[in-house]
């Protein structure tokens, strides 16, 4: 889902971590002001080239993301405190639906947390700074620039606080590399998080990773 900062995948940053005497990530891109719901459509790049992705947030416990047409996720928990949560990957074109969770991924390596999934971003591990900066934008909601460095890498975030969002993202070279084309509050149909699982394979990869 993200080969970016992001997007794509438990970090609680403390002060000492932080490079520069910025804002923190967490009032920089504040996630506690999000709307009840949150459907958008965006393209982001990746070095296997462009994908399309459709998002929808039901408040704070479910989340669906689309990538390509190709694969269905949906993310739920049972509590918006919740850390762990459930995660049903349905592969349309081999006809398989996964399921894990956020432990089992933490076991194999995979560091996918809600924030990846529900905001298109998730704080840094390591040591990073984040710095207000001027930018133009024809983004399609209001968003404000800021650049995020971490680990030697720059990228820039036009971050909606209305939306809890990326509007859109550059590289440290300026190339656009995520763009929000269309968004809206509407509540999501209770189907949505719910797919027509007739003639999928299951496989419960959280049960067997635990068995391990």
């Amino acid at each position: 889902m993200s080969s970016m900062v992001v997007a794509a995948l438990p970090t609680t940053i403390d002060a000492a971590a932080r490079a520069g005497a910025g804002p923190r990530f967490e009032q920089a891109f504040a996630t506690a002001g999000a709307p009840a719901h949150f459907h958008a459509r965006l393209a982001y790049r990746a070095p296997d080239g462009v994908h399309h992705v459709e998002v929808w947030r039901d408040g704070a416990t479910r989340v669906r993301r689309d990538t390509d047409g190709r694969l269905i996720s949906i993310a739920t928990r049972r509590r918006a405190r919740d850390t762990d949560f459930r995660l049903d990957l349905f592969d349309r074109s081999r006809r398989l639906h996964t399921i894990v969770d956020r432990t089992s991924l933490y076991r194999v390596g995979r560091f996918t947390d809600w924030n990846d999934l529900a905001f298109g971003i998730r704080p840094p591990a390591d040591r990073y700074s984040v710095v207000a900066v001027p930018q133009g934008s024809d983004a399609p909601a209001a968003c404000r620039w800021y650049a995020l460095e971490t680990e030697g890498h720059r990228t820039l975030i036009c971050w909606s606080r209305e939306q809890a969002f990326p509007m859109l993202m550059r590289d440290s070279r300026g190339r656009e590399i995520w763009r929000v084309t269309a968004f809206d509050n509407a509540a999501p149909a209770a189907a949505l998080f719910r797919p027509d699982e007739k003639g999928y394979i299951v496989n419960n990869a959280a049960r067997d990773i635990a068995g391990d």
